[in-house]
């Protein structure tokens, strides 16, 4: 059992490392929006073969453990939830990754202004991400549950900033620019919202439905 808990204790520690890995990917896309960078968009994307790597360690891992010590309960769902909860924070690298390349692909516009709420919708990622490691690491479905609530504010944001984009430009290519990093930006918030959910299982043993399913 100490055992058991050590093993799961690294694979936790892992996917926290995965996690700061890829938020810091998405300051970097974002950054890169808001001035055009093409060394940070570089720089995310080739981060992104860092958190590839990332995740298939992590999965083996939990199958390893799975298979080694047969974990049951709450040992179990946390095992199994942990190689959902990986996958998540994999495509939460991609999306930034999705942005910053797009960014690069249109850096023939010199600069945009950004919406307002792309950084209104960045910092509440920021505080969503903290909250669901947290969450995560101390199984507590309190705190998971307040990241689950988080995610309508977000979806408020993305409405106001699409309408806005496309109101107060005539350049398509730009317009298009912003809705795609608000795709993104919206579904990195599904990503963490269904990780909360997650935890909420490993806590309670009870199944939260996904809101996209």
């Amino acid at each position: 059992m100490v055992k058991l808990e050590k093993e799961i204790k690294e694979i936790k520690d892992e996917i926290i490392n995965e996690s700061s890995i890829c938020i810091e990917m998405l300051h970097k896309a974002v950054r890169a929006l808001m001035t055009f960078d093409k060394e940070l968009c570089e720089q995310v994307i080739e981060t992104d073969k860092k958190v590839d790597e990332l995740e298939i360690e992590i999965e083996n891992k939990v199958i390893r453990v799975i298979a080694l010590y047969q974990p049951e309960a709450e040992m179990l769902r946390t095992a199994i939830m942990a190689v959902k909860i990986n996958k998540d924070f994999e495509r939460i690298g991609d999306h930034a990754v999705n942005i910053a390349s797009n960014v690069l692909k249109s850096l023939d516009l010199g600069k945009v202004e950004v919406p307002e709420e792309v950084t209104k919708i960045f910092n509440l990622l920021t505080v969503m991400t903290n909250k669901t490691i947290r969450a995560f690491v101390d199984r507590d479905s309190n705190i998971a549950k307040e990241v689950i609530s988080m995610d309508k504010e977000i979806d408020n944001y993305r409405d106001i900033g699409i309408r806005k984009a496309i109101e107060n430009s005539s350049n398509m290519e730009e317009i298009i620019l912003k809705l795609l990093v608000f795709k993104d930006l919206e579904r990195i918030g599904d990503l963490l919202t269904n990780i909360a959910e997650d935890v909420v299982y490993i806590a309670e043993g009870k199944i939260i439905e996904h809101k996209y399913k």
